[in-house]
């Protein structure tokens, strides 16, 4: 049990650090355009300027953030009750 809780503490701990790159990602790119190459001339493909896509990267960082605290604290959780149990069994 004690390893399927930190197995699960640590893999929220890594979804929730690519879904803040991921967010970070994006909110790097807001207000940039992105182009093509065609016959060596760069073309503007589009511009990444929806302040309602930049707010919903902005809340997809926190959420994140959040979700890496309580995986976090599952982690530290079951490292302490791994060690009582090691003293009780000391």
């Amino acid at each position: 049990m004690m390893n399927n809780t930190l197995a699960a503490g640590l893999q929220g701990v890594h979804n929730g650090m690519s879904g803040m790159q991921d967010a970070a990602g994006r909110i790097a790119r807001a207000g940039t355009t992105e182009t093509a190459s065609q016959n060596g001339v760069d073309q503007p493909l589009r511009m990444e300027n929806d302040n309602a896509g930049l707010a919903e990267s902005i809340v997809d960082l926190r959420i994140n953030q959040r979700g890496v605290e309580a995986s976090t604290a599952v982690v530290r959780t079951a490292d302490e009750m791994l060690g009582t149990l090691l003293d009780e069994k000391a």
